[in-house]
């Protein structure tokens, strides 16, 4: 096995882990991520205190003409007791309590509008209440997946680490000090494969001296542009 292509398949696990561990960060985000919840619960807790307003006003209109009616019956109830004989008290009378049901056709209409703003207000928090048992639901089964893709990731690193640990002990420490200094230097990326004749990292051609070299089981070649180690496949 040359020391090109063990640095190759170093660079094949070492990539492997890296995905490993950038994909560990995404799911440790997302599960971190509340947003969505948070908006849809502070949804939930507005729409409630609007239907909680919404109630108050309209129990307070239902009041106002339950005691206004009240008062027209007790005036009506005077009026034909038979027991006022004063002709000006009993136009008096008559005319409050023709005042009051004028009111009282008002304060219906404020009724009727207090109970459209209720009925809206519940319609808009029974929306925000099954839009946040729909999110905590997904949640749920979104975290549950993530929490089982960890478990998944967690296996294939241990079996990574464990895989790198015999590659790097057949690697020259020499050999394994540039191939760290290039993966930092090359974005990752530290031994490229030859293929046609070109370097697949940088897409320069290389020369028949060096594509020679390149084919060495036991030195490194390095490319004349990108400077990555070759890997001739």
């Amino acid at each position: 096995m040359s020391q090109p292509f063990k640095l190759y398949r170093l660079q094949q696990i070492d990539s492997k882990i890296n995905s490993i561990r950038s994909r560990f960060t995404e799911i440790d985000i997302s599960l971190n991520d509340n947003s969505s919840l948070r908006v849809a619960q502070n949804q939930a807790e507005t729409t409630s205190q609007s239907l909680q307003e919404a109630q108050k006003g309209l129990q307070i209109a239902e009041r106002n003409v339950q005691d206004l009616q009240i008062k027209i019956q007790q005036s009506e109830a005077t009026l034909y007791s038979g027991k006022v004989k004063n002709p000006k008290e009993l136009q008096d009378i008559q005319s409050e309590a023709a005042a009051l049901k004028k009111y009282l056709n008002i304060l219906e209409e404020r009724q009727l509008d207090a109970m459209i703003l209720f009925e809206e207000a519940e319609l808009e928090h029974n929306k925000s209440e099954t839009n946040l048992k729909s999110i905590r639901t997904n949640n749920a089964v979104k975290n549950s997946k993530l929490i089982e893709e960890q478990s998944t990731l967690l296996r294939d690193l241990d079996h990574l680490e464990s895989e790198r640990h015999v590659a790097v002990g057949s690697i020259p420490s020499d050999d394994l000090k540039i191939y760290d200094l290039l993966r930092k230097q090359k974005n990752g990326v530290a031994v490229a494969k030859v293929m046609d004749k070109n370097c697949l990292a940088c897409g320069s051609t290389l020369t028949p001296s060096l594509l020679q070299t390149a084919h060495s089981p036991s030195q490194l070649t390095r490319c004349a542009t990108c400077g990555r180690i070759l890997y001739v496949g």
